[in-house]
């Protein structure tokens, strides 16, 4: 989690040369190591963010002992966890008529931003036309925000899959394939590369990109 902060933190700033990770968790270091494998949200975040900012910047992971121990960490600590306990002091009570003008003001300034939510990005038609990727990546995003993947076919009037070949347990539909992946259907418009991706190094491109078969 402390990594995903600090890689939002500066994601957007670039007044910087190489980018230096220090953490005292070796596990989580090693799970991002085998980046292959990951399937938590947290880390699919860490990985998007990562992708991006390796683009204009170096990016090392470094590996620190813990502080625990230490004298001066642990006093740092102790006093961080007093000051957290410190109350607050409680912000003067509004009436119903400011409460009332605060909520209007707000709900004016959301209606003026167009909405952000990836079903708004979806009634777009070809918006993945224009990622920035081959045509065969374009094709699977495609198929996989319609729901019309290649192992879709149709018996008897039904929808069937062919067997997942990452888990092996469910068939491979398209929510079935992005939950395999730890990934949602926002990731389809947020972070398709990254989708595009982990498809290919689980070798599920096959099971999304061609034509779907009906019979029966």
């Amino acid at each position: 989690m402390a990594i995903k902060l600090g890689l939002e933190a500066i994601i957007n700033e670039s007044d910087y040369g190489e980018l230096w990770i220090l953490s005292d968790s070796r596990s989580s270091l090693q799970h991002l190591h085998n980046w292959t494998q990951v399937g938590d949200k947290t880390s699919i975040s860490i990985l998007h963010n990562l992708k991006l900012i390796s683009k204009h910047h170096d990016v090392h992971f470094q590996w620190i002992p813990s502080h625990v121990d230490i004298f001066g960490n642990e006093q740092a600590d102790r006093l961080a966890r007093e000051g957290c306990s410190l109350l607050t002091t409680s912000s003067p009570a509004i009436t119903y008529s400011e409460h009332q003008s605060k909520v209007n003001r707000q709900l004016s300034k959301e209606w003026k931003i167009p909405p952000s939510h990836h079903w708004y990005a979806a009634r777009e038609p070809g918006s993945f036309l224009d990622l920035n990727c081959d045509r065969a990546s374009k094709t699977a995003i495609s198929r996989l925000a319609s729901g019309h993947t290649k192992s879709l076919s149709f018996f008897e009037g039904r929808k069937t899959f062919k067997l997942c070949s990452k888990c092996k347990v469910q068939q491979a539909s398209a929510e079935h394939i992005l939950d395999c992946l730890g990934l949602s259907r926002e990731d389809l418009y947020d972070s398709p590369l990254l989708v595009i991706d982990l498809l290919r190094v689980n070798n599920l491109m096959d099971l999304v990109s061609l034509r779907q078969t009906i019979r029966g």
